[in-house]
């Protein structure tokens, strides 16, 4: 039988060849033991579980008490915003809060679509309620949040599922599936800690279903998610630059002109209302990113911790920028450079972390943002655990420097910089080690027999356009003859389909 997620027969871990040896001729493969659905759902089911018995220390059920949520790690903005913005929890507009909400449109929607089933509910949601009724709406607020927010966290964990149903494993030779390569997302330390901090996981989930509509050679409907994930939150972006790139080198102009159509159709559908209505309020998002200085997280913000003295955010936000552009550049001049085209998440992961590394803030939600492309572009459990590492140390020296533990003159703050200055550091190991795959595809661990990029959509097998192939005056060194490799591999799944 096949997997329902996968659509492929399920297929072993690699542990199971190491430990017991090669897989006999006449082994048959099947059941639940080999199948990654179950596991992949199982394992998310436990996280989510682990990340709410972590957040119930901070849910009140006294509006006299007061929580301190820093040293029991369980801080969320969710909670905060609503029980400090009168126009949030009176019914009014969400933007008309002073300040006006600091997020781009769809998350306000969103936060408005929460209050309105919290409401439906019990919450009351109107002016004048009494302090008991106001924590218990928060709290219901809360947890109607957590909701939908798990309902976008399983679906990002089906997506994954289904971006790695058609990639190869070394195990069975170069066919079949990744899909295992999802339980790192399903059980990940990010999702445990970081998941309910804001509403991130809304854009997470959908810039994966993008890149999941990309793969299956649907540009034009990638666009559009893409474009209502940047209505989320602006990080979505960087996969206009990414294709954008890798379609130039391919020739595939209008693929990404599809995606690129459908990216702005979108996000002009839901930012327009917003724009034509109150203008300052959509303008808030920008200008508070825009305007604000070195912030908790970043390189900028331990320099100016241990002393530089800025002359104010126009200098930061300057740096910002040089930094970013000559990481920029580097990563232009290694796609077009490498020996083959690299694969999509490799390129969003190296713009990600470029981005990331040298941003004015770095709140311990962003890690969500790298998360699913940290397992798609390196799915090797060392490199992973590693990097999960440095991010779980973040969480709890974030909320130890806010709670005063490790904050300024306790003589314990070095701490606190030497984990920012970790986690930046691990973050470059592993844009090193993506470099080093691209620039040798060959150790590539995605990369196998009859595999170029599972994810590439019309990139996927195509040769680069002919301008590229002039100015390196040879073939690229991998899959080249990409009609009979993509012809093979084509014919073997089938056969295999079919024997099925």
């Amino acid at each position: 039988m096949t997997s329902p997620l996968t659509g492929y027969f399920p297929d072993a871990p690699g542990l199971t060849g190491r430990i017991g040896g090669p897989l006999g001729k006449r082994a048959r493969i099947g059941g639940v033991w080999y199948d990654p659905v179950p596991w992949t759902i199982g394992a998310a089911l436990v996280s989510w579980l682990i990340l709410m018995l972590r957040q119930a220390p901070c849910i009140r059920s006294d509006s006299d008490e007061t929580i301190n949520t820093f040293p029991r790690l369980c801080y969320s903005d969710i909670s905060v915003l609503y029980l400090n913005r009168a126009p949030l929890h009176e019914g009014g507009n969400v933007w008309a809060s002073d300040p006006p909400l600091e997020y781009p449109p769809l998350i306000g929607y969103f936060i408005t679509f929460t209050r309105w089933m919290a409401g439906l509910l019990g919450a009351k949601v109107e002016p004048g309620v009494s302090g008991a009724d106001l924590l218990h709406a928060t709290n219901l607020f809360f947890a109607v949040s957590a909701v939908l927010l798990f309902g976008c966290f399983m679906a990002l964990v089906v997506i994954h599922l289904r971006l790695g149903a058609k990639a190869a494993v070394r195990h069975t030779q170069g066919i079949r599936l990744r899909a295992w390569d999802a339980v790192f997302v399903a059980f990940s330390p990010a999702i445990m800690t970081a998941a309910l901090i804001n509403w991130d996981l809304l854009a997470v989930m959908l810039t994966s279903l993008s890149l999941l509509l990309w793969a299956r050679r649907l540009p034009l409907p990638a666009g559009i998610i893409a474009g209502i994930a940047c209505a989320a939150k602006f990080y979505p972006v960087a996969l206009v630059p990414v294709l954008l790139l890798l379609c130039v080198r391919a020739g595939k102009g209008r693929a990404f002109l599809l995606f690129f159509s459908g990216g702005v159709v979108s996000w002009l559908a839901l930012n327009l209302p917003l724009l034509l209505t109150d203008r300052a309020g959509w303008a808030y998002f920008y200008s508070y990113n825009a305007t604000r200085g070195a912030d908790l997280g970043s390189i900028w913000y331990v320099m100016q911790l241990a002393g530089v003295e800025w002359s104010g955010p126009f200098i930061v936000s300057a740096l910002e920028v040089v930094c970013i552009a000559i990481g920029g550049v580097f990563i232009i001049m290694e796609v077009l450079d490498a020996p083959r085209r690299p694969r999509v998440p490799q390129v969003m992961l190296l713009v990600l972390v470029v981005f990331l590394a040298f941003n004015k803030v770095y709140s311990p939600q962003y890690v969500l943002w790298l998360l699913p492309f940290v397992v798609l572009a390196r799915p090797k459990a060392l490199d992973i655990a590693i990097w999960s590492g440095a991010e779980l140390l973040y969480f709890l020296a974030i909320w130890g420097f806010l709670g005063g533990v490790l904050g300024p003159g306790t003589g314990a703050d070095r701490l606190y910089w030497l984990v920012v200055v970790l986690r930046v550091a691990v973050q470059f190991w592993v844009f090193g080690r993506v470099v080093h795959d691209i620039r040798n595809p060959w150790d590539d661990p995605v990369r196998m027999p009859y595999v170029d990029d599972p994810l590439g959509g019309v990139l996927d097998h195509e040769p680069d356009a002919a301008w590229v192939q002039a100015k390196r005056a040879r073939p690229a060194m991998l899959f080249e003859n990409s009609a009979t490799d993509a012809g093979e591999f084509q014919q073997e799944s089938e056969a295999v389909d079919g024997e099925e």
